[in-house]
């Protein structure tokens, strides 16, 4: 059976799909190939049930869970830390908010996120690599950063306004769920949890051998160093990528909660997860 998985081709992604990518976990009978492209584009697809597996933004997800069941593992959580929203050195926070701002997607959860910091943000919508040089063009105030413009933004020469992911943690106590997995509905229940627990068994086989997984992540790494590169990568793929826990689900629950009373998404997703079978 042919599976298509959909990830984005950075470092991170790269690190977790480590297992899968070396023929080191159980794909007896898929036949697997990697759809790689940024989160907004796999975001748009997932809004048409295009790939069997693929990751998405929890904010993606409002909208495409008609087509997709979440995994409740290789979920990307930020533990006091999240996207960025960065700006030039003279730039106030109030100018931020009263200004426009170079968003990744409408889509991301980094987007939704902004919303709920600044209700009403004017925003643009920009490649994610590209939001960095929104700001330094003077398109726009400021940016949201996420990826590996968040190791690399001081050395653009701007400065930090707010990590949305430290908000949040003061405003709920949780982190912040930023990217999921999901499976097609349509597949067997059989086949949804063979890649759960492939994909589980990637992670876990990443975490085990962290120097060969960061050989594999380092090229899409976008110009950081090594170890630069498995500080970034380590930030969000760990043990709590691996299993959640309660705070993971509570988080997931309580941004979905936030999101629907910002009036972002018309109701307050109950994800029904799919649970690899060892965890």
């Amino acid at each position: 059976m042919k599976i298509r998985i959909g990830h984005t081709p950075d470092a991170d992604d790269a690190f977790m799909f480590y297992g899968i990518n070396q023929g080191r976990v159980n794909t007896s009978g898929l036949e697997i190939s990697h759809e790689l492209q940024p989160m907004q584009q796999l975001n748009r697809w997932s809004l048409e049930g295009t790939l069997e597996m693929t990751a998405f933004s929890f904010a993606a997800f409002a909208q495409s869970f008609r087509h997709y069941r979440p995994i409740q593992c290789g979920i990307s959580l930020g533990h006091g830390t999240g996207p960025l929203v960065v700006a030039r050195p003279e730039t106030s926070e109030a100018e931020v908010k009263a200004g426009l701002l170079a968003s990744p997607g409408d889509l991301t959860s980094a987007h939704w996120l902004t919303h709920l910091w600044s209700p009403g943000q004017q925003t643009r919508q920009v490649r994610f690599d590209q939001t960095l040089e929104a700001v330094l063009s003077g398109d726009t105030v400021a940016a949201v950063v996420i990826h590996e413009g968040q190791m690399s933004y001081r050395e653009a020469g701007l400065k930090l306004v707010v990590d949305l992911g430290a908000w949040w943690h003061q405003e709920t106590g949780l982190p912040i769920p930023l990217g999921v997995n999901g499976v097609r509905r349509d597949l067997s229940e059989a086949v949804q949890q063979q890649l759960a627990q492939a994909l589980h068994d990637s992670i876990a086989l990443a975490l085990r051998e962290v120097e060969p997984a960061l050989d594999q992540a380092l090229p899409l790494a976008r110009g950081l160093d090594r170890d630069r590169c498995r500080e970034f990568v380590l930030r969000y793929v760990n043990q709590s990528t691996l299993d959640p826990g309660p705070d993971g689900l509570r988080a997931v629950a309580e941004f979905y909660r936030r999101a629907h009373a910002a009036g972002l998404t018309p109701e307050p997703l109950q994800p029904d997860w799919v649970v690899p079978a060892t965890s």
